[in-house]
């Protein structure tokens, strides 16, 4: 009987010590959040400067009345004179803005504003065309496009009468 237990504990012994201690599905597991090469970082492409004649100074501590363009396919002139909001909440409008403005926010589809110049230009529509000649404080505006299909560009000032 002990002779037979003896074989049986060995075969055991045996058995146990050949297998792995990890499974595949957990070497898997591991495997996963072993690190990985870290990518080179390439340089940020730099901006070209912005021409002194494309800037506007505005006194940042003024806070004029938020401007509103609210009725569908208008076509409307406002002016930012004390670094104003301005707020498009509708469709196919044609908005022109003269001054510089503190933000510019579209909710609508497919109206084409064109500022003179902005901070900051919020899109929560699609298929708009915003355009801008010049810079607050020579800054580039601050862009969040909550929708694609938008254009939003810098154009060239018009010349001076």
């Amino acid at each position: 009987m002990k002779v037979l237990f003896t074989i049986i504990a060995a075969a055991s012994i045996a058995l146990f010590a050949s297998c792995e201690a990890q499974s595949g599905i957990a070497k898997k597991s591991v495997e996963e959040y072993n690190p990985t090469p870290t990518p080179t970082i390439s340089p940020a492409p730099t901006e070209a400067p912005v021409d002194p004649a494309d800037v506007v100074t505005v006194d940042t501590a003024l806070q004029g009345e938020r401007i509103t363009v609210d009725g569908p396919n208008e076509k409307k002139s406002v002016a930012c004179t004390k670094y104003n909001r301005v707020m498009v909440n509708s469709n196919d409008n044609v908005v022109t803005i003269k001054g510089a403005c503190k933000q510019i926010m579209i909710n609508g589809n497919r109206n084409d504003v064109t500022a003179e110049a902005l901070a900051e230009i919020v899109v929560n529509g699609s298929e708009n065309n915003v355009k801008y000649s010049r810079f607050a404080n020579g800054k580039r505006p601050t862009i969040k496009e909550n929708r694609s299909g938008n254009i939003i560009e810098k154009v060239d000032a018009p010349a001076a009468k």
